[in-house]
Order: C-alpha cells, then structure tokens, then sequence
C-alpha cells in the first residue's frame, strides 16, 4: 500500500449545514452563530487545546477564542460578505493543526448560523490493494475501481446508436473504471465540502441504506475535473488536466472552493486532459459505453439495453422505482464486470465534447470544439424510457449542475 502525507496546502472546508438565515439579530445589524462539529475525517473538538474563529469585514476583523469549541456568536456586524476562519491549536498553543474558511453574507438584524468542520492539515492518503482510496489506513467503502481492459484495444461498432456504431473503430486504452459512481462521503474527504441536495433531514436516504454511500451530485463538469486533479495530486498521481483561466493561469486545483468553480467558468474552456498520465480522470464517452455494455461484445451483455440486463428494475433506479430520490451505489445488480449503477441513479460526466452525430470520423476522445459535454446512464427521476440505455447520448452544459447530475472516475493503466 502506497502511503502519502498530504501537506497543509490541502486543508479545506467543509460545510456540514447551509448557512441559515433566522429573525433575531441586533439593531445594529447581524449576528454569525459558528459551531465547530468533528466529525470521521476530520478534526475532533475534543483533541484540541484552543479553537481560534475570526470574523473578517471590509473595515473590521473580529477574533474570538474556545477552549473546548463550542458555539461562537459574533454579535453587532453591518450588514455585508464577511469571512469566517477557523483553527484549532495544539496542546502547546504553538501550532496549528486544522483550519478552514467560508465567505458568508450576513443581512441586518438576522443571525446567520454555519456550521464548520475543519480537515486535519496532514491526513494520509493511500490507495488500497483493490484500488479503493483509504485515509489514516482506513479504507473507504465503495471507493474500488475495476480494470476493463488491460491491453489496447480496437473496436469495430456494429450498430445504429451510441459510439460503436457500424463503420466506425475506436482505439480504447488500457484503462480501470470506478465499480461505483463517486459517493458523497469520497467526495466530501477529497474537496471538503458535500454539495449534494439529498443529504439532512429534509432528504434522508431509504430505509436501510447509508447516507455517505450515495452519490454525490449537483456536480458540474468543471467540480469533477477539479476533483480528479485533486485527487490524483493527494494519491502521488499525475493529474491529467490542465485549466487554463483567462488571465493565463491555471485553475489552482489544491485549494479552489465550489463557489468559485459554480460561479463563472466562461474562462476554463481551455481544459486539455492527458490520457498517459496515471492519474484520476473523467471516462471518455467510448471508455464508459464500452464498460457499461461489458466490456465484451461477444456476450450477450453488449447488446442488453441497460447496464447489465434487459430489465430495468434489475439494474436501475429510475423515475418509477426511486420514490425521486438518489440510493445507495451498489444496490442494483451489477453489470457482467462487477459495475454498479451505469444505468439511472444520477447521470455521469464523461470528458467528451457532445456533437449531434458520431461518424466514423469521430476522433476516439471526441470532437475538438463545442461548449456542452456529454452526460451519460439516465437518473433516478428520468421519466424518459429512452435516457437509461447504454446507448443513450445527452448533452449539458460544462458550468451546470443539477440534483441528478454526478461521475464516475477512471484511470489509464500504464
């Protein structure tokens, strides 16, 4: 097992509840209430000496210390964007060992409650012998990938819809693909923070199931190659992309928030993905239709409808079984190479550029221009018959995101 201590570069935020407006604040102005939770990967209250929270506006910093942490109230702020910092100290007072930050709007004579988790400064990352990523030696369920081919590959397609289509051979790498669609609690340890609208109270998971192992989603295209890089640079692995932003820089992936990502991306469609570095990427269109029809097209799999059989209910969740909410990845029946969830739960990113038709011209990773990206498998709330099948092609755009909207993560093998 390959073991790697991540840096205090890679301390990140996570925001365990939304910010909550509520009635009550001062005459002056608002008020920010900010706890400070432990939680599985995280800092744990109880470990620590000193919390250190400051509250930052454009004329005032306000400071405020917790020796067992606590619920921390600053109180008489104008209203306006302050932003909140947080650490935690050791015994010695002498060293920080966790921090984070969230810029928050406060509104006059409201308060404003968040709830802010901080990640350790030096959490090891590793990845297990089955290829699952596990943290502080502890595995992360669901995590694992599969190896779809080992040798290069071509394929000569056969039929009328999809990218195998008769005329066309595509050239498949040797490349691994997740066995599950990236769950919440994966996303969460890697970028610190959880965007997914089923999660809390208001959307618990089903009876029996796990919260932390359903898929992450309100995913855009632009959180999933920040993630992969990420990733990728935690693991000691070659990040595969390369962002370049308007002003000629590239997209800092150790420490850009979502925020940031979901706010304006018009300056990112310069993105390049090196397919021979080893590192954690989106799937091509061809890599994740050729896993989710099998792998093979000499068994009856290639041509089932969904992914891994003809009937629906077996292997999807979908409008009319998943009472409109995600599940739990791994559930269904997996398909012929041990894949879950290819066909519904929430619709996947693939790196391609979406064109109207796939000719026998198509370069093997897409087309070369065009805004939106493809997303492929159907979703949970899909009353579309058609959007589940392997073969089913959509577009969206790169900046969107919505609650059926995730990813699944592949490699190169080298």
């Amino acid at each position: 097992m390959k073991k790697f201590i991540v840096p205090a570069l890679f301390a990140f935020l996570f925001v365990a509840a939304s910010c909550m407006n509520m009635s009550g604040g001062s005459e002056k102005g608002g008020s920010i209430r900010v706890a400070l939770p432990g939680g599985r990967y995280v800092y744990s209250k109880e470990n620590a000496d000193k919390f250190v929270v400051r509250v930052i506006g454009e004329t005032e910093t306000i400071e405020k210390e917790a020796m067992l942490g606590g619920v921390i109230e600053f109180t008489e702020l104008e209203a306006g964007e302050y932003t909140v910092e947080a650490e935690a100290w050791d015994s010695d007072n002498d060293k920080i060992i966790a921090s984070g930050s969230k810029k928050i709007e406060v509104e006059a004579d409201k308060s404003t409650e968040c709830s802010l988790t901080l990640i350790l400064l030096s959490n090891t990352f590793s990845i297990d012998e089955d290829g699952s990523v596990a943290i502080n030696k502890t595995k992360l369920e669901k995590t694992a990938l599969t190896t779809v081919i080992d040798t290069a590959a071509e394929i000569t397609g056969s039929g009328s819809e999809g990218v195998f289509i008769d005329g066309r051979t595509v050239t498949l790498s040797p490349y691994s693909i997740g066995k599950y669609e990236v769950t919440q609690e994966l996303f969460e340890a890697i970028m610190g923070e959880n965007p997914s609208k089923f999660q809390g109270d208001d959307y618990p998971p089903a009876d029996g199931e796990t919260q932390e192992f359903r898929p992450v989603e309100t995913i855009s295209w632009y959180h999933a190659i920040v993630f992969c890089n990420r990733l990728s640079i935690l693991m000691g692995l070659e990040p595969c992309y390369t962002a370049i932003q308007t002003n000629g820089g590239e997209v800092p992936y150790e420490s850009i928030a979502l925020s940031t990502i979901t706010q304006d991306c018009s300056g990112w469609q310069d993105v390049f993905c090196d397919f021979t570095k080893n590192g954690y990427r989106l799937p091509t269109e061809a890599e994740w239709e050729f896993a989710a029809r099998g792998g093979n097209q000499s068994v009856a799999d290639w041509n089932y409808t969904y992914a891994g059989s003809n009937t629906k209910t077996e292997v999807t969740w979908y409008d009319d079984n998943s009472n409109d909410i995600t599940h739990e990845v791994g559930l269904k029946k997996a398909n012929i190479l041990g894949l879950y969830d290819m066909s519904g739960n929430v619709y996947e990113w693939c790196w391609d550029r979406y064109t109207d038709s796939i000719s026998s011209s198509t370069p093997d990773t897409g087309v070369s221009s065009g805004l939106d990206r493809v997303k492929r498998g159907g979703a949970f709330n899909d009353d579309n018959q058609l959007s589940c099948r392997v073969v089913s092609r959509i577009r969206y755009a790169p900046a969107a995101f919505a609650n059926n909207m995730g990813f699944r993560i592949a490699r190169t093998i080298k």
